[in-house]
């Protein structure tokens, strides 16, 4: 099961009226990615994260990243890996207004 979330992985998301993303996380044989976002919300367009995050496979279908001091559990749903993000908790944005927990589907990004 891990080796079945390397490589590159893309998702969008929308949120009408408020926010824009997409992001793509590269995942390594050595436990490093590299994450890759961006983020336009009310207008203002800023880069969510292009740092490495560390993960760990925590068994069945269930991984565990860190980026800086945040996790991001992703769960592998047959080709899709679905991850809540959170941009206040993250560091993206300094507004609690953001503090909210948005679920976030990639798909894998063929070669």
């Amino acid at each position: 099961m891990k080796k079945r979330i390397l490589g590159e992985w893309h998702g969008t998301k929308t949120i009408p009226l408020l926010a824009s993303g997409e992001c793509s996380i590269v995942f390594r044989e050595d436990g490093t990615a590299k994450a890759d976002g961006q983020v336009k919300i009310l207008g203002e367009k800023m880069r969510v994260c292009k740092d490495g995050l560390c993960w760990e496979h925590c068994g069945e279908n269930r991984f565990i990243g860190t980026y800086e001091n945040y996790r991001l559990e992703f769960i592998l749903d047959g080709s899709v890996i679905k991850t809540t993000v959170n941009p206040y908790r993250m560091g993206a944005v300094s507004n609690p207004r953001y503090d909210m927990n948005i679920p976030l589907e990639m798909k894998r990004r063929k070669a």
